[in-house]
């Protein structure tokens, strides 16, 4: 499982955060609550990471958003 190490200032401990998955054909996705923390991930991801341009859509089978990074424009 792929998951971040966080440092909790306040309680001054590291805590281990897995992000929620979902399947999407043959792979697991990130799963987004909102379109605006879906996006604001991309643009992270793009800045921070170099990724491609990447955009969001909301998951079919949930309630919740993706990343995407195809090429003919996003989902809705």
């Amino acid at each position: 499982m792929v998951g971040i190490l966080l440092y909790n200032v306040k309680m001054k401990q590291m805590t281990y955060h897995a992000p929620e998955k979902c399947w999407v054909g043959d792979q697991q996705k990130i799963c987004y609550a909102t379109r605006d923390e879906a996006e604001a991930a991309a643009l992270i991801a793009e800045h921070d990471y170099g990724a491609p341009k990447l955009t969001v859509y909301k998951c079919e089978y949930g309630d919740h958003w993706h990343l995407s990074s195809a090429t003919n424009g996003p989902r809705k």
